[in-house]
């Protein structure tokens, strides 16, 4: 979660994480309104609509009689595979013609807090950060940073590397994902990267990235201007049966 985001989003992302993580199963009743606003310290409506957006995530649902509840898993099979074209995330470049790609930075690190528990590990690991720059016409357009388990560069040393990568990093094999998206003011740096008034807003497309162990392989967020566009691609897969 970025801090500057509003509380329901705070919110929402508490109980995403809990139900990914499982640590929230099927069935489990979430906190009523009133002890989700006392224990955030936030009004009943924020609450409120923080229970809306995990409804709209299709990860709860509300059962009369038993309040809000997490909902079962949508099996994969039913599910839209696909993900964001304005750039592909750590193993690739950007995919719209014309445009260029500059990896500005490729080491280990400490990560953020929020960035450590979107990985699952402590802010005192090393992971690997890779932030790359989309370049159209000659101005950065979008922003990517990638952070990822340290033990994917024994696999995967192109990860390390401050070159746009060719295809899939050997190594990096994502089984499933998932994307959100969010707008906060920007930075001051940002203004500057983007050409842009203090009080414009910028665009910010969070990705995880799954292995087939359900184990997370990559967090990134790529941060846009306001008028870029973010374009999503979706194939979907039917049910035989």
């Amino acid at each position: 979660m970025i801090d500057r985001d509003p509380p329901y989003v705070q919110i929402t992302e508490h109980f995403k994480q809990e139900i990914t993580a499982g640590r929230l199963k099927a069935g489990d009743r979430l906190p009523a309104g009133k002890q989700i606003a006392q224990q955030f310290g936030v009004s009943l409506a924020t609450a409120a609509k923080a229970g809306s957006s995990l409804q709209a995530l299709g990860l709860v649902t509300t059962l009369p009689g038993s309040g809000t509840v997490v909902a079962a898993a949508t099996p994969r099979q039913l599910s839209a595979t696909g993900g964001p074209l304005i750039i592909q995330l750590a193993s690739r470049g950007p995919t719209r013609p014309g445009d260029q790609a500059r990896v500005l930075d490729a080491a280990t690190t400490h990560p953020p807090q929020r960035v450590a528990a979107e990985l699952g590990v402590q802010p005192s690991s090393e992971v690997i950060c890779r932030r790359l720059a989309t370049m159209r016409d000659g101005a950065t357009v979008a922003l990517l940073t990638s952070w990822l388990p340290a033990a994917l560069a024994e696999s995967a040393p192109d990860l390390l590397r401050d070159v746009p990568l060719d295809g899939e990093a050997a190594g990096y094999r994502p089984a499933w994902g998932e994307d959100w998206i969010s707008a906060r003011p920007p930075s001051m740096d940002e203004t500057r990267t983007f050409g842009i008034k203090r009080g414009s807003p910028v665009i910010v497309v969070h990705s995880r990235r799954f292995d087939a162990s359900d184990s997370v392989l990559e967090y990134a967020e790529l941060t846009a201007r306001a008028d870029a566009r973010v374009a999503y691609r979706y194939q979907y897969t039917g049910n035989d049966t």
